[in-house]
């Protein structure tokens, strides 16, 4: 009953410190600023990626490529830009009723039926069955979409896909080709095979859209052609379609499998923030940056902290050898110019998010140790530990009961402090390209921006220098206020 009374008493104490400290700080303007932007960053971090489905390193081509936020379209001057179009919602087979999203032309001795068997890099586990009878003679299958193309201006980009797989052919052959057609009828070959034997599931050997070498080869300006704009040159219906023609001539009854049939139209401007080089979704990176940014700087300023924390105390509590060897220790690494330092333990290390967070915590606990020993250097010659000494406490019991709570205003105020810097060298080293290749940061969108000379686009830049921006200088704020409630003297003046 008494320990837990005891118990009971130190909570009730901790929560009438948290409430008086509270209200001190609420009324320091400052320090509730920083808090309310690093809220607001938290809850970005936490609910900003789940607004988009797109992973910002490895969805390309979500949208046209550098190409501007959907907003602008609502801008003067911009209202020539045109959205993303899907014509086809599902592409994968999941079921029969699949195929009533097509309009399919079949002779009569063809026959369609569901398969388990489906493009396993794709949507979907089935697929569509196409199979020839015997009626000796060529025999064709169109598997067409119509859609309708609603703007006067091209999209930036279109692609299409589609999977296929053989069997039974023996000796006869299938005649594969994809198609587009435009408002005037005209029809363009995208790509086109003979499929002469039995095959595991393929795609297109190319990529088919307008950025392929083999698509412009159908216009006569060869590579300098851009078949989005030849082909959507106005508003109207267009056609998409697999076209399949089976060799009559042959015997048995060949089989063909297709899945994951597909055209997707990349519009001029998409989402929130626009598109990046590759045409990956720019807001998903900031979104995802933001985790990354904080949690970067968080780790670090606490391992560095607590680094320069223990170090400090044992120097100044315990002096001599101890204390000469950690300094000067710490006094070698003071000197050695920090980012050049950074570039080549991460180029040893390796770049990855963990050696990031390591060498950055190894290389900021130094000057943060100085400032403790000099505090304990003040304290240990105090009356209390002198005190503590004379009743026969160690040098643990003195350091943890007596010195730590008496310094723990300055780790409060090194962690605020810390954060800021943790974030700018993140973000030097992926400026750099020394960053973790497998994640996006802000500092990697900074790179990038560099590197594919995209100043100018104001979209893709301004969001993630600014968020480095804010995101320092709301730590900044918090130091500055926690040191101004915390030192006794600033508290005064």
């Amino acid at each position: 009953m008494m320990e837990k009374s005891a118990r009971r008493k130190r909570m009730n104490l901790l929560k009438a410190q948290a409430k008086g400290f509270w209200d001190v700080y609420k009324q320091n303007k400052k320090g509730l600023f920083g808090l309310g932007l690093i809220a607001f960053f938290l809850v970005f971090a936490y609910f900003g990626p789940m607004l988009s489905e797109n992973d910002p390193v490895h969805d390309w081509d979500v949208g046209g490529r550098r190409v501007p936020p959907s907003w602008f379209r609502r801008l003067p001057g911009y209202e020539h830009l045109v959205p993303n179009l899907y014509p086809v919602e599902e592409s994968g087979f999941y079921d029969v009723s699949e195929f009533e999203v097509w309009d399919i032309d079949a002779s009569s001795s063809i026959s369609l039926s569901y398969s388990d068997d489906g493009f396993p890099d794709g949507s979907g586990p089935g697929s569509m069955k196409i199979t020839q009878g015997n009626g000796g003679e060529v025999e064709t299958i169109t598997v067409s979409k119509t859609f309708i193309w609603d703007y006067d201006n091209p999209p930036k980009r279109f692609t299409g896909e589609f999977g296929f797989k053989a069997e039974d052919i023996g000796d006869s052959s299938i005649d594969l080709s994809l198609v587009l057609v435009d408002v005037d009828d005209n029809q363009y070959v995208l790509w086109e095979r003979e499929v002469r034997s039995d095959t595991e599931w393929e795609q297109p050997e190319y990529k088919v859209d307008s950025y392929s070498i083999r698509v412009k080869m159908l216009f006569p300006e060869g590579v300098l052609a851009d078949p989005a704009q030849k082909i959507f040159s106005k508003s109207g219906e267009y056609e998409f379609k697999l076209v399949a023609a089976f060799d009559g001539e042959g015997s048995g009854s060949p089989v063909l499998l297709i899945d994951d049939l597909n055209i997707e139209l990349m519009g001029t401007c998409f989402g929130l923030l626009g598109t990046d080089q590759w045409g990956r979704d720019v807001y998903s990176q900031l979104a995802h940056g933001a985790k990354i940014s904080l949690f970067v700087g968080l780790m670090s300023a606490f391992i560095s902290v607590t680094i320069g924390l223990v170090v400090g105390l044992f120097a100044g509590f315990m002096g001599g050898l101890v204390d000469e060897i950690s300094m000067r220790f710490a006094d070698m690494l003071l000197v050695i110019p920090s980012l050049p330092l950074l570039l080549v333990l991460i180029a040893i290390l390796g770049q990855s998010i963990t050696n990031i967070i390591i060498v950055i915590s190894l290389l900021g606990w130094m000057g943060f140790s100085r400032t403790v020993r000099s505090q304990v250097l003040s304290l240990k010659e105090r009356a209390f530990i002198e005190a503590a000494r004379a009743a026969g406490g160690s040098t643990i019991h003195i350091t943890l009961k007596h010195i730590l709570p008496n310094v723990m205003g300055l780790v409060y105020v090194s962690l605020a402090t810390n954060v800021p810097g943790a974030i700018t060298a993140e973000a030097s080293l992926s400026f750099l390209g020394l960053g973790d290749p497998n994640i996006m940061s802000w500092g990697q969108m900074l790179h990038d921006i560099v590197f594919y000379a995209a100043i100018k686009e104001l979209y893709w830049v301004v969001p993630p220098g600014l968020c480095i921006a804010l995101l320092a200088v709301s730590f900044v704020m918090i130091g500055f206020s926690l040191d101004e409630i915390l030192n006794p003297r600033l508290r005064g003046r």
